[in-house]
C-alpha cells in the first residue's frame, strides 16, 4: 500500500507543480506590468504561496523516492556525533540523548542533508511522543540478516533512533509511513515527518522500519546499504544553475518542449518577455522535427514528463546525438528518469526567472554559442 501511495504521491506532485509554475509565470509576467505597483501586496502574498507550494510537494517527492540527491559516501560515526548537538536542541532539555555507533560500522552513500533532516523528523516525533520529558537512543551498527531479509543481498547499516515516549498502537502503526497521516492535533504536525524518512531509505536502496508497543516507546530503524555496493546512488546528481543576477535575451532562439498547454503558454510569454524568439513543441517527436528541419536553436529548455513513447530525456540524449553543439535544459516536477540526468542541467518546476534565465545563459555559454 505504501508503494501505491508513493507512485499516486508521485503523480500528484508533478501535476501540482505544473499548475504551481503557471501561477508563478503568470505572477512573474504580472509583476511586469506597469500598473504592477498598485498589485505588490497579492503579488507577494502569490509568490510566497508558489514557494510554500514546491516545499510541500519537494516533501511530497521525497516519500515518492524521487527527489534528485547528491549521494556521497558518508562516515557514519563522525557524522552522528557532529549532528549530536543538533539532535539535542532539536529534542529540547527535558530529553537525554545518548549515542552509541559499533566501530565495525561502514561507510554508506547517502545524501547527508537528506539524512540530517531525516533524523530531525525523527526527532520532533521522538519529543512529541515524551511531552514530560524521557530518553532518546541513537545506535548505529551492522544490520544482521534477519532484519535485511526483504532488501536485496549486501551489507546494510541499522541507524535506529528509540524514545522512552508513549508508544504507538497497532492501528495507527499501519499507516504511520502514509504520508499527510499524523496523529497530531491541527496546526502541530504535517504528517509528511516520517513518509520523508521512508522516502529517504528507499531511494538510498534501502528501507525503514517501526516498532512499538503502547507506553513502550518506540523504535524507528534506517536500513542503508553500506557503500561497497551503493556507488550507482552517485549517477542522481543533476548541474545546478549558479546563483545571481542573469542577463535577458537579445533574440535568441529558444525551442520550448511541454505538453501542457497553460504552463507552455505562461512559460512561453515569460520568455519573450525576457528576449528570446521561442519556438513551442508539445511533444518530443515535434521538437526533434523541428531541430531536424534546418531551424537554427540557440538553446532547448524540455519538460521530462510528456505523452507519447518518447520523455524529454531520451529526447535531449537524442538531439545531443544528433546536434552535439546544442545547448540543452531539462525542467520538471516529477520523474523517474531524473536519476539517469546527472549530464543535463536539470531544473525544479516551479522555476524563478532568475534562476531559469541563468541556467539557460550558462548552457549556451558551455555550448560555446554567442552568450546573451
Amino acid at each position: 500500500r505504501v508503494e501505491a501511495l508513493g507512485r499516486l504521491t508521485g503523480s500528484v506532485a508533478h501535476d501540482f507543480n505544473n499548475l504551481l509554475g503557471i501561477i508563478s509565470n503568470s505572477a512573474h509576467l504580472i509583476e511586469r506590468l506597469d500598473a504592477a505597483g498598485a498589485m505588490q501586496a497579492p503579488l507577494s502574498a502569490t509568490f510566497r504561496a508558489v514557494d510554500v507550494g514546491s516545499r510541500l510537494t519537494q516533501n511530497l517527492m521525497r516519500f515518492a523516492g524521487r527527489q534528485r540527491v547528491r549521494a556521497l559516501p558518508l562516515e557514519v560515526c563522525p557524522y552522528l556525533n557532529d549532528a549530536r548537538e543538533l539532535i539535542k536542541i532539536v529534542l529540547g532539555k527535558r530529553v537525554q540523548l545518548s549515542v552509541h555507533c559499533a566501530p565495525e560500522v561502514p561507510r554508506i552513500t547517502v545524501d547527508p542533508s537528506e539524512l540530517e533532516l531525516a533524523l530531525i523528523n525523527l526527532a520532533l516525533n521522538a519529543r512529541d511522543a515524551m511531552p514530560q520529558g524521557g530518553r532518546v537512543r541513537i545506535q548505529a551498527r551492522l544490520a544482521d540478516a534477519a532484519e535485511t531479509s526483504d532488501l536485496p543481498p549486501g551489507s546494510y547499516v541499522r541507524l535506529a533512533m528509540t524514545d522512552s515516549g508513549t508508544g504507538i498502537d497497532p492501528v495507527t502503526m499501519t499507516h504511520i509511513f502514509e504520508p499527510f497521516f499524523t496523529t497530531k492535533s491541527d496546526g502541530k504536525g504535517t504528517g509528511l515527518g516520517l513518509s520523508q524518512v521512508y522516502g529517504f531509505c528507499q531511494q538510498a536502496g534501502g528501507s525503514a522500519t517501526i516498532s512499538s508497543r503502547p507506553g513502550e516507546g518506540a523504535t524507528v530503524s534506517m536500513l542503508l546499504p553500506a557503500t561497497a555496493r551503493a556507488g550507482a546512488l552517485d549517477a542522481p546528481m543533476a548541474l545546478q544553475p549558479e546563483r545571481g543576477e542573469s542577463r535577458a535575451a537579445a533574440g535568441q532562439r529558444l525551442l520550448l518542449v511541454e505538453d501542457n498547454p497553460d504552463l507552455g503558454e505562461t512559460t512561453e510569454q515569460l520568455l519573450k518577455a525576457y528576449g528570446f524568439t521561442v519556438v513551442r513543441a508539445v511533444s518530443a517527436a515535434q521538437a526533434l522535427q523541428c531541430a531536424d528541419d534546418g531551424d537554427a536553436f540557440d538553446v532547448v529548455l524540455s519538460d521530462v514528463v510528456m505523452p507519447g513513447e518518447m520523455d524529454g530525456l531520451a529526447m535531449a540524449r537524442r538531439l545531443r546525438h544528433r546536434h552535439p553543439r546544442l545547448p540543452i535544459v531539462l525542467i520538471s516536477g516529477f520523474s523517474t528518469a531524473l536519476v539517469e540526468a546527472f549530464d543535463f542541467t536539470v531544473l525544479n518546476k516551479p522555476c524563478a526567472p532568475g534562476e531559469l534565465l541563468a541556467a539557460l545563459n550558462q548552457a549556451i555559454a558551455r555550448a560555446g554559442a554567442p552568450a546573451a
